[in-house]
């Protein structure tokens, strides 16, 4: 077995389920196991780990191995996952069959730390040189807020480019859509449902607030970016009401809003509430905002990158993406990102999640490539 998947399995059997907000606790819906497990594995190889832990159950961790270059190069990828409920594998159990590793986080994102992993033993047990400084990053709370690379940047993170780790069978995404998720809501009156002349429903208010939004959908496909296409957005909950027999005072709706380079809050925001005058709506700020990623394709990050995989006889595509990954924090402060790793982003979250073999294998000698040629 190769070193890579000895490491990758490890990491599987360790659960780092994000609680996405609800509240959940325990090593099960924790980062810190996955957290310890790194930084063993680091300091057998003599190196030291950085922890940064605001909450002790959800720590980042970050290595840095100084070679005295002028240019450093972070390799970074989270250690949550989603749920592993209701999965039709074992979701810490990693099995091997057919060539393909299955288990929870699989391929989003362990495989990716298991090829950072598998680069730096590389390093120092081969006694390889380091053509760049190298610091890896490992985070919590991708999949809910990304909230681990925000208190990375807040401590001060500094490097010239950055590898995000994230599943795009080898190729190489270059830019990538944003993300904005925000409440807005309409407020009425309570009464009896028998006496509604009484009160004012916020659910009738909603209606409205729904058409403008749609509207609002159509004007935004007619702006095309020329790499990402069309922003967008999404209703995605509704709340509203106490009891059947009750009138409600308030409805809320949960928005998703895909965002182009360029775009954030404030500037959806002034182009969505042209749309809503007369609803009475009131949009809430933000509780969750990550900014588009684009870099040119001959940009250095993925010049550097693209070199390393030809070097191992694969020929990356160059893509875009209209999912958001930490890259859109980390790209935001000012260090260029470009995502790339093993298995297939229509394999993330499900309930049969794999990665196959032979392409985690690859992606840790492409990383072994890239820090030492």
């Amino acid at each position: 077995m190769h070193k890579v998947i000895k490491l990758l399995s490890d990491l599987v059997a360790i659960p780092s389920v994000n609680p996405m907000g609800k509240g959940l606790s325990g090593a099960m819906y924790s980062e810190r196991n996955i957290a310890l497990y790194i930084e063993q594995y680091c300091r057998a190889l003599g190196l030291r780990c950085q922890w940064q832990e605001t909450d002790p159950a959800h720590p980042n961790l970050l290595v840095q191995l100084d070679a005295g270059k002028a240019e450093t190069v972070l390799l970074q990828a989270h250690m949550d996952t989603v749920s592993h409920e209701n999965m039709t594998v074992p979701p810490f159990e990693p099995v091997i069959k057919d060539g393909l590793l299955y288990g929870r986080g699989a391929c989003d994102t362990k495989a990716s730390l298991a090829t950072y992993l598998y680069a730096i033993g590389a390093v120092v047990e081969k006694k390889l040189s380091l053509t760049r400084n190298v610091s890896l990053l490992f985070v919590h709370d991708e999949e809910y807020a990304f909230s681990g690379a925000r208190e990375a940047v807040s401590n001060g993170l500094k490097a010239d480019f950055a590898i995000v780790g994230e599943p795009t069978e080898l190729n190489m995404i270059h830019a990538h859509k944003g993300v904005c998720r925000f409440f807005i809501r309409t407020e009425g009156v309570s009464c009896h449902a028998s006496m509604p002349w009484m009160g004012e429903n916020a659910i009738y208010k909603i209606a409205p607030v729904l058409e403008a939004i749609e509207k609002y959908a159509t004007q935004l496909a007619q702006h095309k970016h020329p790499v990402l296409g069309a922003a967008t957005i999404n209703v995605g909950r509704i709340y509203g009401g106490q009891t059947v027999n009750t009138v409600p005072a308030e409805c809320v709706i949960e928005v998703d809003h895909r965002l182009l380079p360029g775009m954030n809050y404030q500037t959806i925001r002034d182009s969505l509430l042209p749309f809503l005058e007369g609803t009475g709506a009131i949009v809430e700020a933000p509780y969750m905002e990550a900014l588009g990623v684009y870099n040119n394709t001959d940009a250095l990050v993925c010049m550097l990158l693209q070199k390393a995989i030809l070097a191992n006889n694969v020929t990356p595509e160059m893509q875009a993406a209209h999912y958001a990954t930490d890259a859109s924090v980390i790209h935001n402060a000012g260090i260029p990102c470009v995502v790339f790793g093993p298995g297939s982003i229509s394999k993330a979250h499900t309930a049969d999640e794999f990665v196959p073999i032979a392409q985690v294998e690859k992606a840790a000698e492409i990383i072994l490539h890239l820090i030492t040629h």
